[in-house]
């Protein structure tokens, strides 16, 4: 649906530029484009039959039409067999590197490599990230002696893995482990990525490559990956091989800090006494213990920050650091933290704002007041922060973006981005974004950023919120913060009494507004809606592919928003917090025996993707109340909110 700034955009675009064409208004008329695209519908029914006269009929029918490759593609996939070798290769050729490329090329290489047919194999194998059919080629080019050393080179970053490779590849392996390049070293690195997340199934395999006197290694590397407690009978451990020994144990001890905290510690200092530890080694221990134990509010989680502490030390060391000094309360401490970070961290907004509150806290008020008018002025979740420290408005200036309209019909009418609005329109949007990522990969900066553009007028808010974050310009907030699916959002969240800006907010964090979202762990839709979640909500089964229909998932979605609300005591921030993580665990977070801070207690939510995510949406909460012509004391409350006893 084109809403009305889009069509004044487009009516501006077409008095300014009436003389080029527009890839929203492509050369021909309306009809004859929604014919042709009725027409590959039915052709890509069709090409099991493309010698029949109808099929000839409708191929007529699609000349000029941006898809028209993709049904030769189809076609030519259906039958990749020797006798189309020049319709092959000359698609091949002609659309070498494009979306159009990949999908042909890897199933002409699997027929070749049936037929065994080397030469044209290695003629036509390009680079990939098919293990298959990278064996196969090195193979073929190792029997012809072509470049052995880098053959040999390559085959080592292919075995060297923590998992089991295709069968395709066992006689390569054979080969390189016959010219001697199959060493210990290898062998060792292959455990160790097999044992530390890898397929540990591998490791008996592996130990009955190792010579006798180091076999032992992959009975502790088994052991101690099927049960980290194991690390702590350090008698098994007969100090043969000290560095390779102490792997296995650093790798446990990282392990056993997160499920028995008093016994990883107890062992790790015996490790120190047995064996000569590297001081680099004890400081990447000490930082996991250090991260594990303030997690936790393990009681001994300061002493290990501070062994952890050094001036190489990471951002999340820091950043655990400082957490567990807020916990605490230890403001003057967070102080001298801050001031030991390195700069590119303590000159981040983060780091400032939490100076500031030090500030605050220790009845330096003109100092943080002072901080908090710097900060406040980043339209970020900490200038929001800061700007409720102030009780002053937020700053949310919008800049769009300045553009040439020349320079925006010219990206329109490059053939990837034609083939990439066809596909766009036929619903096809796995394709089409293949499509934008490869006319991505042709264009200048500057072409990039009108290509943002371009792709919010054609409604397709992911591919222009990606197009702005990825080119730096990020104040062209309307574009950036589309008000997308409005009237679905609108309604829904009337209907289910929540905030609009907060399903809005929402909806941007978890899809970008990509209708057609579907995560790893099964989540769907512009809201991210876990099919179990609705079907709890519905109180029926429904069928999942209703969560791909933004009216529906908008539905379901607000419908949770208000669920959530409810079991937190209308806490907006607890139930964001409840959309990522899930409302019993959000539950377990807040403290019981004490109050916090809502900042603080923001800023140490345990998890990595949920505290992030808390940030994101309130800042874009505060942004789509803004256009949403809302003023909201939404910063202003959480500067003054607090949680746990007897307070939500």
């Amino acid at each position: 649906m084109i809403n009305r700034r889009q069509i004044v955009f487009f009516v501006l675009l077409i008095l300014q530029c009436v003389q080029v064409t527009y890839a929203l208004a492509p050369a021909g008329n309306t009809d004859t484009l929604e014919h042709q695209r009725n027409v590959f519908k039915a052709l890509e029914n069709m090409v099991v039959k493309p010698n029949s006269s109808e099929y000839q009929r409708l191929r007529d029918q699609l000349e000029g039409y941006p898809l028209e490759p993709y049904i030769e593609q189809i076609t030519l996939k259906a039958y990749p067999y020797l006798a189309n070798k020049d319709k092959i290769d000359h698609f091949l050729k002609t659309y070498e590197d494009t979306p159009l490329d990949r999908p042909l090329r890897h199933k002409w290489l699997y027929y070749l490599m049936k037929k065994n047919y080397a030469d044209l194999f290695i003629e036509y194998y390009k680079p990939t990230s098919n293990v298959e059919l990278t064996c196969q080629y090195l193979t073929y080019k190792l029997a012809k002696q072509h470049d052995v050393e880098q053959i040999f080179a390559q085959t080592k970053q292919l075995w060297v893995v923590g998992k089991s490779q295709p069968n395709e590849c066992d006689a390569l392996f054979s080969a390189w482990a016959r010219a001697g390049h199959r060493d210990e070293e290898a062998i060792l690195q292959r455990l160790a990525l097999a044992a530390d997340g890898g397929t540990h199934t591998l490791i008996p395999y592996l130990k009955s490559l190792l010579p006798k006197s180091k076999q032992y290694l992959a009975d502790l590397w088994l052991s101690v990956r099927r049960s980290p407690s194991k690390v702590s009978t350090l008698s098994r451990f007969p100090k043969r091989f000290p560095e390779l020994e102490l792997d296995i144990i650093q790798y446990g001890v990282g392990r056993l800090i997160w499920r028995n905290t008093d016994l990883a510690i107890k062992t790790w200092q015996a490790a120190l006494n047995k064996y000569s530890v590297s001081n680099q080694r004890q400081l990447a221990t000490a930082g996991k213990f250090a991260v594990a134990l303030a997690l936790s509010d393990h009681e001994k989680a300061g002493e290990w920050l501070e062994k952890a502490s050094h001036k190489n030390a990471d951002e999340q060391l820091y950043r655990w650091h400082l957490a567990h000094l807020l916990k605490s309360g230890d403001w003057q401490q967070v102080i001298e933290v801050i001031s030991q970070m390195p700069l590119d961290i303590s000159e981040g907004l983060s780091a400032q704002y939490w100076l500031a509150r030090a500030y605050e806290q220790v009845q330096a008020s003109d100092i943080a007041n002072q901080s908090y008018e710097l900060i406040s002025g980043q339209r970020h979740y900490y200038g929001f922060l800061a700007s409720g420290k102030l009780a002053k408005k937020p700053t949310i200036v919008d800049k769009p973006l300045s553009f040439d309209e020349q320079l925006l019909a010219q990206v329109a009418n490059m053939p990837a981005a034609r083939r990439a609005y066809e596909l766009l329109k036929l619903e096809k949007y796995t394709e089409a974004r293949r499509e934008w990522f490869y006319l991505q990969s042709q264009l200048t900066e500057q072409q990039k950023l009108v290509s943002a553009v371009l792709a919010d007028s054609w409604s397709w808010h992911d591919r222009a919120i990606y197009g702005f974050s990825t080119t730096g310009y990020l104040d062209d907030i309307k574009r950036r913060f589309p008000m997308a699916y409005s009237d679905e959002v609108l309604s829904n969240s009337q209907a289910n009494q929540v905030d609009p800006a907060w399903t809005f907010a929402i909806a941007r964090r978890e899809s970008s507004f990509m209708s057609d979202a579907n995560s790893s762990a099964g989540a769907r839709g512009l809201m991210q809606l876990l099919p179990g979640t609705a079907r709890y909500l519905a109180k029926k089964k429904i069928n999942t592919r209703v969560l791909y229909d933004p009216d529906t998932n908008a539905g379901y979605g607000t419908q949770y928003l208000r669920y959530l609300l409810d079991k937190m005591d209308n806490n907006p921030v607890l139930a964001t917090a409840s959309y990522n993580a899930g409302w019993r665990r959000v539950q377990q977070w807040i403290p019981k025996d004490k109050r916090i801070a809502m900042d603080v207690w923001i800023e140490t939510i345990p998890y990595k993707e949920t505290r992030n995510y808390v940030k994101a949406v309130l800042a874009y909460r505060q942004i789509y109340a803004s256009q949403l012509g809302q003023n909201p004391p939404l910063f202003s409350e959480l500067a003054n909110m607090q949680l746990g006893g007897d307070v939500l």
